[in-house]
Protein backbone atom coordinates (compact mmCIF):
# COMPACT_ATOMS: atom_id res chain seq x y z
CA UNK A 1 0.00 0.00 0.00
CA UNK A 2 1.25 3.53 -1.15
CA UNK A 3 0.66 7.09 0.83
CA UNK A 4 -1.56 7.20 -1.63
CA UNK A 5 -4.32 4.45 -0.72
CA UNK A 6 -3.48 5.17 3.02
CA UNK A 7 -5.74 7.55 5.81
CA UNK A 8 -3.43 10.00 7.31
CA UNK A 9 -4.52 11.72 10.91
CA UNK A 10 -3.24 14.95 11.13
CA UNK A 11 -3.26 16.40 15.03
CA UNK A 12 -5.00 16.77 17.27
CA UNK A 13 -3.99 20.38 17.44
CA UNK A 14 -4.62 22.10 20.97
CA UNK A 15 -2.69 25.33 20.32
CA UNK A 16 -3.29 28.83 19.60
CA UNK A 17 -5.30 30.04 16.89
CA UNK A 18 -2.19 32.00 15.59
CA UNK A 19 0.10 29.08 15.84
CA UNK A 20 -2.49 27.02 13.92
CA UNK A 21 -2.70 29.30 11.24
CA UNK A 22 1.11 29.82 10.44
CA UNK A 23 3.02 26.87 11.87
CA UNK A 24 0.01 23.77 11.54
CA UNK A 25 -2.71 24.51 8.87
CA UNK A 26 -0.30 24.78 6.49
CA UNK A 27 1.75 22.22 7.07
CA UNK A 28 -1.39 20.10 6.87
CA UNK A 29 -2.24 21.15 3.91
CA UNK A 30 1.38 20.25 2.59
CA UNK A 31 1.21 17.01 3.73
CA UNK A 32 -2.39 15.98 3.01
CA UNK A 33 -1.83 16.08 -0.22
CA UNK A 34 0.44 12.71 -0.46
CA UNK A 35 -2.76 10.73 1.08
CA UNK A 36 -6.01 9.43 -0.24
CA UNK A 37 -7.85 10.04 2.80
CA UNK A 38 -7.61 13.01 5.37
CA UNK A 39 -8.96 13.15 9.47
CA UNK A 40 -8.09 16.40 10.82
CA UNK A 41 -8.35 17.04 14.84
CA UNK A 42 -8.40 20.08 16.38
CA UNK A 43 -10.13 22.50 18.81
CA UNK A 44 -14.63 22.48 17.77
CA UNK A 45 -15.28 24.99 15.50
CA UNK A 46 -11.72 24.91 13.71
CA UNK A 47 -13.34 23.45 10.89
CA UNK A 48 -13.00 26.27 8.20
CA UNK A 49 -9.25 26.05 8.52
CA UNK A 50 -9.11 22.42 7.18
CA UNK A 51 -12.72 22.46 5.10
CA UNK A 52 -11.13 22.20 0.88
CA UNK A 53 -8.66 19.41 2.24
CA UNK A 54 -9.92 17.40 4.82
CA UNK A 55 -12.32 14.77 4.47
CA UNK A 56 -13.27 14.33 8.25
CA UNK A 57 -12.91 16.71 11.04
CA UNK A 58 -12.92 15.66 14.25
CA UNK A 59 -13.79 18.69 16.96
CA UNK A 60 -12.45 18.47 20.44
CA UNK A 61 -13.06 20.57 23.48
CA UNK A 62 -10.64 21.46 25.89
CA UNK A 63 -10.50 20.11 29.23
CA UNK A 64 -8.51 22.66 30.68
CA UNK A 65 -9.41 26.04 30.33
CA UNK A 66 -6.26 28.06 30.74
CA UNK A 67 -5.23 26.02 27.71
CA UNK A 68 -6.77 28.30 25.05
CA UNK A 69 -3.86 30.82 26.02
CA UNK A 70 -0.95 28.53 25.61
CA UNK A 71 0.11 27.69 21.88
CA UNK A 72 0.68 23.93 22.79
CA UNK A 73 -0.90 21.96 25.56
CA UNK A 74 1.87 20.05 27.36
CA UNK A 75 -0.02 19.59 30.22
CA UNK A 76 -2.88 17.65 28.86
CA UNK A 77 -2.92 14.12 30.79
CA UNK A 78 -1.84 11.24 27.95
CA UNK A 79 -5.16 9.15 28.60
CA UNK A 80 -7.23 12.56 27.09
CA UNK A 81 -5.41 11.76 24.20
CA UNK A 82 -5.22 8.12 23.86
CA UNK A 83 -9.39 8.18 24.32
CA UNK A 84 -9.46 10.29 21.50
CA UNK A 85 -7.54 8.34 19.24
CA UNK A 86 -8.85 4.95 19.87
CA UNK A 87 -11.93 4.72 17.78
CA UNK A 88 -10.63 6.39 14.91
CA UNK A 89 -8.78 3.94 12.05
CA UNK A 90 -5.85 5.58 10.20
CA UNK A 91 -2.58 4.15 8.98
CA UNK A 92 -0.63 7.58 9.97
CA UNK A 93 -0.58 10.14 12.21
CA UNK A 94 1.22 13.20 12.31
CA UNK A 95 0.72 14.49 15.88
CA UNK A 96 0.88 18.21 16.46
CA UNK A 97 4.18 19.86 17.24
CA UNK A 98 6.54 22.90 16.20
CA UNK A 99 7.02 22.66 13.02
CA UNK A 100 10.22 24.44 13.19
CA UNK A 101 9.68 28.46 13.53
CA UNK A 102 11.61 29.83 16.53
CA UNK A 103 12.23 33.85 17.15
CA UNK A 104 14.96 34.78 18.94
CA UNK A 105 15.22 37.64 21.15
CA UNK A 106 15.45 40.20 19.02
CA UNK A 107 12.31 38.51 16.90
CA UNK A 108 14.48 37.18 13.83
CA UNK A 109 13.56 33.76 13.10
CA UNK A 110 15.40 30.67 12.37
CA UNK A 111 12.63 28.05 10.16
CA UNK A 112 12.64 24.54 9.25
CA UNK A 113 11.93 23.44 5.67
CA UNK A 114 8.34 21.82 7.18
CA UNK A 115 7.72 25.73 8.05
CA UNK A 116 8.56 27.46 4.76
CA UNK A 117 7.26 24.54 2.20
CA UNK A 118 3.27 24.96 3.93
CA UNK A 119 0.66 25.33 1.29
CA UNK A 120 -1.54 28.22 2.02
CA UNK A 121 -4.90 29.33 0.81
CA UNK A 122 -6.39 32.65 1.66
CA UNK A 123 -9.56 32.27 3.12
CA UNK A 124 -12.84 33.40 1.55
CA UNK A 125 -16.61 33.56 3.16
CA UNK A 126 -19.52 34.94 2.10
CA UNK A 127 -21.58 33.20 5.22
CA UNK A 128 -22.45 36.92 6.52
CA UNK A 129 -24.02 39.62 4.16
CA UNK A 130 -22.54 42.46 6.75
CA UNK A 131 -20.14 45.40 5.61
CA UNK A 132 -18.09 47.33 8.22
CA UNK A 133 -15.25 49.84 7.75
CA UNK A 134 -13.50 48.82 10.88
CA UNK A 135 -13.31 45.12 12.97
CA UNK A 136 -11.88 45.57 16.27
CA UNK A 137 -10.68 42.96 18.77
CA UNK A 138 -10.72 44.08 22.52
CA UNK A 139 -8.67 41.47 23.49
CA UNK A 140 -8.95 40.74 27.01
CA UNK A 141 -7.37 37.46 28.23
CA UNK A 142 -6.36 35.88 31.46
CA UNK A 143 -3.05 34.95 30.28
CA UNK A 144 -0.83 37.47 29.43
CA UNK A 145 -3.38 40.00 30.47
CA UNK A 146 -0.14 42.73 30.38
CA UNK A 147 -1.02 42.66 26.99
CA UNK A 148 -4.33 43.98 27.43
CA UNK A 149 -5.55 47.58 26.83
CA UNK A 150 -8.08 48.87 29.29
CA UNK A 151 -11.66 48.26 28.71
CA UNK A 152 -12.16 52.02 28.37
CA UNK A 153 -9.37 52.58 26.57
CA UNK A 154 -11.51 50.73 23.53
CA UNK A 155 -14.88 52.10 24.34
CA UNK A 156 -13.16 55.97 23.78
CA UNK A 157 -11.74 54.46 20.58
CA UNK A 158 -15.31 53.07 19.14
CA UNK A 159 -16.42 56.63 20.76
CA UNK A 160 -14.55 58.14 18.47
CA UNK A 161 -14.64 56.13 15.46
CA UNK A 162 -18.62 55.63 15.26
CA UNK A 163 -18.57 59.13 14.43
CA UNK A 164 -17.68 58.15 10.58
CA UNK A 165 -17.41 54.64 10.86
CA UNK A 166 -19.48 51.71 10.96
CA UNK A 167 -17.76 49.34 13.42
CA UNK A 168 -17.87 46.07 14.68
CA UNK A 169 -16.19 43.62 17.82
CA UNK A 170 -14.59 40.31 17.26
CA UNK A 171 -13.26 37.83 19.34
CA UNK A 172 -14.70 34.57 22.15
CA UNK A 173 -16.18 35.27 25.32
CA UNK A 174 -13.13 36.88 27.00
CA UNK A 175 -13.30 39.91 24.45
CA UNK A 176 -14.68 42.96 26.13
CA UNK A 177 -18.38 43.98 25.13
CA UNK A 178 -18.53 47.80 24.36
CA UNK A 179 -21.37 49.91 24.12
CA UNK A 180 -22.76 51.32 20.57
CA UNK A 181 -20.89 49.08 18.34
CA UNK A 182 -22.43 45.57 16.38
CA UNK A 183 -21.07 42.52 18.57
CA UNK A 184 -20.14 39.92 16.53
CA UNK A 185 -18.04 38.14 19.57
CA UNK A 186 -18.73 34.33 20.21
CA UNK A 187 -19.09 33.37 16.09
CA UNK A 188 -17.28 31.21 14.19
CA UNK A 189 -14.22 30.96 12.13
CA UNK A 190 -16.23 31.22 9.18
CA UNK A 191 -18.03 33.80 10.05
CA UNK A 192 -15.80 35.80 11.19
CA UNK A 193 -13.76 35.17 7.97
CA UNK A 194 -16.71 36.51 5.85
CA UNK A 195 -16.97 39.65 7.96
CA UNK A 196 -13.07 40.19 7.90
CA UNK A 197 -13.60 39.87 3.18
CA UNK A 198 -16.08 42.85 3.38
CA UNK A 199 -14.35 45.31 6.20
CA UNK A 200 -11.73 48.27 5.37
CA UNK A 201 -9.72 47.57 8.35
CA UNK A 202 -9.16 44.72 11.19
CA UNK A 203 -7.47 46.68 14.54
CA UNK A 204 -6.19 45.18 17.70
CA UNK A 205 -3.48 43.88 19.80
CA UNK A 206 -1.24 41.55 18.65
CA UNK A 207 -3.73 38.68 18.75
CA UNK A 208 -5.04 35.10 17.07
CA UNK A 209 -7.97 37.43 15.34
CA UNK A 210 -5.10 39.67 13.71
CA UNK A 211 -3.39 36.75 12.18
CA UNK A 212 -6.41 35.46 10.54
CA UNK A 213 -6.95 38.57 8.90
CA UNK A 214 -3.80 38.14 7.32
CA UNK A 215 -4.50 34.88 5.50
CA UNK A 216 -8.15 36.19 4.36
CA UNK A 217 -6.31 39.44 2.80
CA UNK A 218 -7.90 42.25 4.92
CA UNK A 219 -5.33 45.11 5.97
CA UNK A 220 -5.23 45.38 9.94
CA UNK A 221 -3.88 47.45 11.84
CA UNK A 222 -2.01 45.73 15.41
CA UNK A 223 0.03 47.02 17.82
CA UNK A 224 3.05 44.96 19.98
CA UNK A 225 6.37 45.29 21.34
CA UNK A 226 8.79 45.43 18.40
CA UNK A 227 9.45 41.50 18.84
CA UNK A 228 6.48 40.77 16.85
CA UNK A 229 7.26 43.10 13.50
CA UNK A 230 8.51 40.82 11.47
CA UNK A 231 5.91 38.12 12.44
CA UNK A 232 3.64 40.41 11.49
CA UNK A 233 5.03 41.95 8.32
CA UNK A 234 7.15 38.24 7.02
CA UNK A 235 7.27 35.73 8.35
CA UNK A 236 3.33 35.36 9.30
CA UNK A 237 2.20 37.10 5.94
CA UNK A 238 2.32 34.73 3.31
CA UNK A 239 0.05 36.66 1.11
CA UNK A 240 1.76 40.28 1.40
CA UNK A 241 -1.31 41.33 3.06
CA UNK A 242 -0.81 45.05 4.06
CA UNK A 243 -0.13 45.36 7.75
CA UNK A 244 0.39 49.04 9.78
CA UNK A 245 2.70 47.40 12.69
CA UNK A 246 3.05 49.66 15.36
CA UNK A 247 5.63 49.15 18.71
CA UNK A 248 6.04 53.09 19.86
CA UNK A 249 4.43 52.77 22.85
CA UNK A 250 4.46 48.69 23.29
CA UNK A 251 1.28 47.47 24.65
CA UNK A 252 0.13 49.94 25.44
CA UNK A 253 -0.48 53.17 23.46
CA UNK A 254 -2.81 56.32 23.76
CA UNK A 255 -5.96 55.67 22.34
CA UNK A 256 -5.27 58.93 20.13
CA UNK A 257 -2.21 57.44 18.68
CA UNK A 258 -4.44 54.53 17.33
CA UNK A 259 -7.58 56.42 16.85
CA UNK A 260 -5.09 58.94 14.42
CA UNK A 261 -2.98 55.74 12.90
CA UNK A 262 -6.28 53.99 11.91
CA UNK A 263 -7.59 57.44 10.33
CA UNK A 264 -4.61 57.72 8.46
CA UNK A 265 -4.63 54.06 7.48
CA UNK A 266 -7.97 53.78 6.35
CA UNK A 267 -7.75 56.46 3.54
CA UNK A 268 -5.08 54.74 1.76
CA UNK A 269 -7.14 51.31 0.29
Amino acid sequence: MNKKDKTILIGPWFGELGWELFCWQGYARKIAEEYSRVIVISRSGHNFLYKDFANEFIGIDLPLNASSDSWMCNNLPSTFIINILSSIKYNVNIPATNIGFILNIEGIAQTSKSFIEQKFVKFQSNTLDKNFDIILHPRNKNVGNDRNWNKGNWQNLVDLLSENYKIAIIGNHEAFSLNNVDDYRNISIEDTVSLMNRCRLVVGQSSGPLHLASLSGTPHLVWSTDYNRKRYTEYWNPFKTPVYFYSDMGWNPSVDFIYKKIVDNIKKD
